[in-house]
């Protein structure tokens, strides 16, 4: 696995200082309508002049070298996830193909802008073509990045950039993370060992989104997504006692999450801890899900998990949810 966000330049350094609640809102150089400069977490190493594909570029190359380093010269699969309304796409798009095949050259990859889903998304199809052996290894990741004046002016017009006069909104972030996924056989030929197991996957759509004025309390696609996802622990009379959000600070999907909450209880542990990252270092984007898969592998590796299973949560504007539990074994 690798990372790359606010607060680290990889996943260790990242699941550590998430660890210690350490916050990384910044003023930044960028300016909303006003002239005033946007709070924001963003990753400091960057250039500050640098935005559009190329900061996206930059962002993803050493989350990816850390993570594919044992399966570089494997005939894998890579998917990479964007979000949907990332702003020039073919080019985005161009310059990660572009960074995958100069880090691992015998890989295919694909780059959808499909947001936060879309790591969950690629997860059963990957997992499909993992089992029939048609491939070694599968990599997922995810790049988002909030540093752009267009990105920012689109917040803004939308009323869904953070400030001091409005919290129902998003804290601007950046940040990418990817993981590889093998099947447990196959682990000890490349002298590695599995540092966490994908236990279930859930997909749903909810009909409330931003532009609508659809109940975000009927929580119908996140609800799916959990009790799929959740299944094979409800058979084995387990529990998730580490629940991993995407949540910022906008109240709908905090409604939606309070609907799951109540009705995923016979499937959560207790004691339990609930942490939402984004609220700390800012909006992930379609790097949510491999980075939460990131800081689970780096708690459980290092001992400071509060549970063996882990249940993540996602969702993009476009209504579609995802959600994976993950076990220490």
């Amino acid at each position: 696995m690798g990372a790359n966000t606010a607060v680290g330049l990889n996943a260790r350094q990242t699941g550590f200082l998430l660890r210690t609640g350490f916050p990384a809102m910044a003023e930044s150089p960028l300016a909303n309508a006003a002239g005033e400069a946007v709070t924001m977490a963003f990753v400091p190493t960057l250039d500050g002049r640098l935005v559009g594909p190329e900061r996206l570029a930059a962002l993803a190359r050493g989350p990816l070298e850390e993570a594919v380093g044992p399966v570089r010269d494997s005939a894998a699969e890579v998917h990479v996830a964007i979000d949907e309304a990332c702003p020039e796409r073919p080019l985005t798009v161009a310059l990660l193909q572009a960074l995958v095949k100069h880090t691992m050259p015998a890989a295919s990859v694909t780059v959808e802008a499909r947001g936060e889903a879309g790591p969950g998304a690629f997860l059963p199809a990957a997992i499909r073509a993992l089992e029939t052996g048609r491939i070694e290894a599968v990599v997922i990741g995810g790049v988002h990045s909030d540093y752009h004046p267009l990105a920012i002016a689109a917040l803004e017009a939308s009323g869904r950039l953070f400030s001091r006069d409005n919290l129902d909104a998003r804290i601007p972030g950046e940040a990418a993370a990817f993981f590889v996924l093998m099947r447990v056989t196959s682990a000890p030929r490349l002298q590695l060992a599995p540092l966490a197991r994908v236990i279930g996957v859930g997909a749903g759509r909810e009909r409330a989104r931003p532009d609508n004025d659809e109940l975000a309390y009927e929580a119908t696609g996140l609800t799916a997504a959990v009790r799929q996802a959740t299944e094979p622990l409800a058979a084995d009379g387990r529990t998730a006692g580490w629940i991993l959000t995407d949540l910022t600070g906008e109240m709908r999907r905090q409604y939606e999450w309070q609907s799951v909450f109540v009705r995923a209880q016979k499937v959560l542990g207790r004691p339990y801890l609930i942490e939402s990252p984004a609220q700390r270092i800012g909006y992930l984007g379609a790097a949510a899900t491999p980075l939460f898969v990131a800081m689970a592998a780096t708690a459980w590796a290092h001992g400071y998990a509060p549970s063996p299973v882990a249940l993540t949560t996602a969702g993009n504007d476009g209504g579609d949810r995802v959600a994976v539990v993950l076990g220490k074994d």
